[in-house]
């Protein structure tokens, strides 16, 4: 993270990705510690839910059992199944919710500290978290809704093509290029919200001006923040696939013995949590590096006097319009005017 920041435009795909493990490598136990107390309880919960959830399907979904000919016998599914299934479901992403805000406010914050050459303990990071995951629980408040709004719109839209075309050969293509528009979107979304939730750190804004910032951040280094968006949820759902095939139905499916499906789950919680760092360091670079690349200063040792109002030391706020993280942009130099 020593990159000088006028170089930090010019990074890229692999350059982000080489500041991610030299930042993480760079303050190793420091990270080690947030990933044992924050992201390890993350993934537990994370793993656990589909231990829990696919039980839950199970009772919802096999709501009838056919017998001989027509004769089916059904399964009645009382009001009390669903009561204890959206109850679970809430509470899991309460819990979840919790932990990704924590788990966020304390990587993004370290990966800053990092860059400003500013020394920070696990057990000062402990105390200064909670300053900062409720100014990120508004951001993420929005993230989820406009979440929810977007799979909403795109299940009506995919209902209605269904509903016309059926399924003819046409129907599916149509089916195929839908679902692609909504990877390529829900990719480019996924970096606006990885912005907004660094921005709503490091900057005096969150909500839904946090998202509105992080759109403008985004513009310029779009392909480069869904190029590592598409490969780190590619890598979830490879590990979550794993999970499922060699952990959950290892024994129906491959025909493991109780041992080898432990072993292959604990391997999996262990990259799961790697990934989960990974993914938060990441995005906190690619913050730097869209902030460099709109000339916008990021200038460390304002950084670093930013960060100490989270220790709750006395710091004096630029005026608005001015402050350093939000950026002013840098003036151009002759050479870059030409």
């Amino acid at each position: 993270m020593n990159t000088p920041e006028e170089q930090m435009k010019d990074v890229g795909f692999f350059g982000i990705f080489n500041h991610t493990f030299k930042a993480i490598i760079s303050r190793r136990k420091l990270f080690t510690q947030i990933t044992l107390t924050l992201i390890l309880p993350l993934t537990l919960i994370f793993l656990a839910h589909y231990q829990i959830s696919n039980h839950f399907f199970s009772r919802l979904e096999n709501s009838y059992i056919i017998t001989y000919g027509y004769d089916t016998r059904y399964r009645s599914i009382t009001v009390t199944d669903w009561l204890h299934y959206w109850l679970f479901k809430i509470l899991y992403f309460t819990i979840l919710l919790i932990f990704s805000l924590l788990s966020t406010a304390a990587v993004v914050f370290t990966v800053a500290s990092a860059y400003a050459d500013r020394d920070v303990t696990f057990r000062r990071l402990i105390k200064i978290v909670p300053n900062i995951w409720k100014k990120l629980f508004i951001t993420f408040v929005f993230i989820y809704f406009t979440l929810f709004i977007y799979n909403v719109l795109t299940g009506f839209v995919l209902f209605i093509f269904r509903s016309i075309f059926g399924y003819t050969v046409f129907g599916s293509v149509i089916m195929l290029l839908i679902l692609l528009v909504y990877v390529l979107v829900f990719l480019y979304l996924s970096v606006v919200w990885q912005l907004a939730s660094v921005v709503t750190v490091l900057e005096n804004v969150n909500g839904y001006t946090a998202m509105q910032k992080g759109k403008q951040l985004a513009n310029g280094k779009k392909a480069v923040g869904m190029g590592i968006a598409f490969v780190l949820y590619g890598l979830l759902l490879g590990l979550v696939l794993v999970y499922e095939l060699f952990v959950e139905y290892g024994d129906d499916v491959a025909g493991l013995l109780m041992i080898w499906r432990v072993l292959i789950g604990v391997l999996c919680g262990v990259l799961f949590m790697k990934l989960f760092l990974v993914f938060i360091v990441a995005q906190t670079v690619l913050y730097l590096v869209c902030k460099s690349y709109h000339r916008e200063v990021v200038d460390k040792v304002c950084l670093s006097t930013f960060l100490s109002g989270y220790v709750g030391e006395t710091v004096v706020y630029p005026k608005p319009g001015e402050e350093i993280q939000l950026g002013r942009a840098q003036p151009q130099t002759p050479a870059q005017m030409v």
